[in-house]
């Protein structure tokens, strides 16, 4: 992520829908190499899920940062698609 309040935005809509288990997905991005590429490249590294745009992020989250994957909640609350985009962007998916 390139500036300080689009992490900030992200930071904070990921506690608000995840509480506790978002300052978790926070910390396991923040310790995680970034992707630094772009989202064509991440999506390389998905595995299509039949139209199911967040599983498909997952499965390439999954791949590439395990411990990320596994501090994300199960139950991801009705905003997982844009928690989901925002932990892309802290881990540097470029989506410009």
């Amino acid at each position: 992520m390139s500036n300080f309040t689009a992490y900030n935005e992200a930071s904070q809509f990921i506690i608000e829908n995840w509480g506790e288990k978002g300052k978790k997905v926070l910390y396991e991005c923040a310790k995680s190499t970034p992707f630094n590429g772009t989202l064509d490249d991440f999506l390389n590294e998905c595995t299509a899920c039949g139209g199911n745009w967040g599983g498909m992020f997952l499965s390439g989250i999954k791949k590439i940062w395990p411990n990320v994957y596994d501090a994300i909640p199960d139950n991801m609350g009705a905003n997982a698609f844009f928690c989901i985009c925002y932990v892309l962007s802290l881990l540097s998916v470029k989506t410009e």
